[in-house]
């Protein structure tokens, strides 16, 4: 049978042999397909840094993308290449919204199916990196992991060892380098520093210009038959960003703006900011605010104020001292998110001086506080509230007709809400709620808008619930701009215009804001 055995080599040589050849290289191609498209797109956002220069934490993002693409089941998409697709299609990465937001409104405009987001701070004691993985589909964050290590790592080496224990892989200097649920805050000294300095130079004050020791009392006022009326300056909307808002800040008072507004947004400030501002409100008052808030351990935070108010004529001028604290429940009873609540302590010396237009001249001291909640329903929902005045007593010493009497101003009640459906829009709301017969309702809120990357777009709206009260509209604008460059992290500048129905007591309001 040798013939036989050489026809069939000659059919597996030739037409046979070819035949097998070709399909087991379309079955490979189409297995690397399979392959390549089950692959997980990832993008890959800037990593926020602290104690690190910007050139460093560059390079540093080249890295993490290089480990990420050496685990092999990823595709990954740098922030670099995120941002220039976006351009292509008319959108850009927001500066200015929360990492979640961010990522999930990045990874469906680009069709990614995972974002990962990061931060890393260093200082002289050790160096900490924190993860979070985000799947786009179901917007929910998948995978977290912290670590840190005291200075006896590399950064390139700790990003290796962080990213493989986040997908549980081993690595042989694993044990060396401990895992950590949060970066530990403690700035007690300055926050009893700041508080301590903000009160006792207040209480001073009074005690020199206001009268705070004077005796007699001639007589005592009940005001709050007229609690729908306040001559209180506090009321007046301060800063860029609450008026352009329609002074609906309640639960935006996060910052260093929103001391005067809630005391409860001071557990949530991110670090130490600083802001002043300056008004021209009715036509004849001149007003200048300057505040500072920060975190003095991971729970509590702070913020202080010093407002000064005086009219053009120099009748009348006010000098207001606001302490704020806050504590943060990260695990309240019975409750998904974290709960805020917060007090504010307000001493306020009001001095009329003697003059040939002024009808009386006096000095009045005024102590008050304001008590405040605030929560999250989820990651674009807030709500809050704060009780003001409760209580706040005026202690006023008439010079001129050596009456000396006490004034007691009425409790407010307002809440309020945000809601930010994404990084580029923001919705705010506020009410007042009467608490005696003749406060009435009053209802304000507001828009912003990212316009381009570092401008924001805002308007609001004010009306108190009865006839006569005019509508007031509001208007204003927002930069943002980088400054680790020069100094701290950012400059924030805010200006304002109010509009009323009447043509009456116009206010326009320019304010800064630097964070560290």
């Amino acid at each position: 049978m040798p013939g036989a055995d050489r026809e069939l080599k000659e059919i597996v040589r030739t037409p046979f042999l070819k035949t097998i050849t070709v399909c087991l290289i379309a079955f490979s191609f189409v297995y690397a397909n399979d392959i390549t498209t089950s692959t997980i797109r990832l993008g890959v956002l800037k990593l926020e840094t602290s104690g690190i220069s910007a050139k460093a934490s560059a390079e540093l993002d080249d890295t993490l993308c290089n480990i990420i693409s050496s685990l092999g089941f990823y595709k990954v998409y740098s922030h670099k290449k995120m941002e220039a697709r976006l351009v292509q299609i008319k959108h850009e990465i927001p500066t200015d919204c929360r990492p979640l937001q961010c990522a999930i409104e990045i990874g469906e405009r680009l069709d990614l199916d995972q974002i990962l987001f990061g931060r890393i701070d260093r200082n002289k004691k050790s160096t900490e990196v924190s993860f979070s993985l985000v799947d786009v589909k179901s917007k929910v964050v998948v995978n977290t992991f912290s670590m840190q290590d005291t200075n006896r790592v590399l950064i390139e080496r700790l990003l290796r060892i962080a990213i493989m224990r986040m997908h549980g892989m081993e690595f042989p200097e694993i044990q060396k380098v401990p895992a950590m649920c949060e970066q530990e805050i403690h700035n007690e000294k300055i926050f009893y520093a700041a508080s301590g300095l903000c009160v006792g130079i207040g209480l001073l004050w009074a005690a020199l210009n206001g009268g705070l020791f004077d005796s007699h009392i001639t007589e005592q006022f009940d005001t709050r038959s007229l609690s729908n009326i306040s001559s209180s300056t506090l009321q007046i909307p301060f800063f860029g960003r609450p008026t352009a808002l329609g002074d609906a800040y309640v639960a935006a008072a996060s910052d260093a703006y929103g001391v005067i507004y809630n005391p409860a947004g001071m557990a949530w400030v991110t670090g130490p900011e600083v802001a002043t501002g300056y008004q021209y409100s009715f036509s004849m008052l001149n007003n200048v605010v300057a505040s500072y808030v920060n975190k003095a351990t991971n729970e509590i935070g702070f913020g202080e104020c010093l407002l000064y108010s005086g009219d053009m004529d120099h009748l009348q001028n006010e000098l207001h001292f606001i302490s704020a604290y806050s504590y943060k429940f990260n695990h309240p009873f019975l409750l998904p998110r974290p709960v805020s609540v917060g007090v504010s302590v307000k001493l306020s010396t009001i001095t009329s001086p003697e003059s040939e237009n002024a009808t009386a001249s006096q000095k009045t001291f005024e102590g008050g506080l304001d008590f405040g909640i605030m929560t999250e329903l989820n990651d674009n929902i807030r709500l809050a509230g704060v009780l003001s005045d409760a209580p706040s007593i005026r202690k006023v010493n008439n010079t001129t007709t050596g009456s000396r009497y006490l004034e007691y101003d009425p409790m407010r009640l307002q809440i309020g809400g945000t809601f930010q459906p994404g990084s580029s829009t923001f919705l705010i709301c506020q009410s007042q709620i009467p608490l005696f017969q003749d406060q009435y309702w009053a209802f304000s809120g507001g828009i912003e808008q990212a316009l381009f990357r570092f401008f924001k777009l805002r308007l609001g709206l004010e009306k108190q619930i009865y006839l006569e009260s005019p509508w007031l509209f509001t208007g204003g604008f927002g930069v943002k701009v980088d400054t680790k460059f020069l100094a701290g992290k950012y400059l924030v500048v805010d200006a304002s215009y109010q509009y009323s129905t009447v043509e009456m007591f116009p206010s326009a309001n320019a304010s800064f804001k630097i964070g560290f």
